[in-house]
């Protein structure tokens, strides 16, 4: 069980101070700064499916559905959304 979750550590995210205090002199982090950023949404298969069904009949992305979704929950806390492009 110590080993599956050490092994999980290099998916954590860190604080911004210790990322800075962790990186090598001279090396830059990357992540978060080009165009786009790619990330991982887990879902089970049944879940995948209903939500893949959902986009097709609103003839969009399952990518779309998700930035709405996101979007719509940030304008329900007075936030402003995600601009998607």
């Amino acid at each position: 069980m110590a080993n599956a979750a050490s092994s999980l550590k290099k998916f954590a995210v860190k604080p911004a101070d210790e990322v800075s205090a962790s990186a090598t002199p001279g090396i830059l982090p990357t992540r978060g700064k080009n165009k786009r950023v790619g990330i991982a949404v887990r879902l089970s298969p049944a879940d995948w499916h209903r939500a893949t069904e959902l986009a097709m009949r609103e003839q969009t992305s399952l990518q779309r559905l998700l930035v709405a979704g996101v979007s719509e929950l940030l304008r329900q806390r007075g936030l402003p959304p995600l601009s998607g492009d």
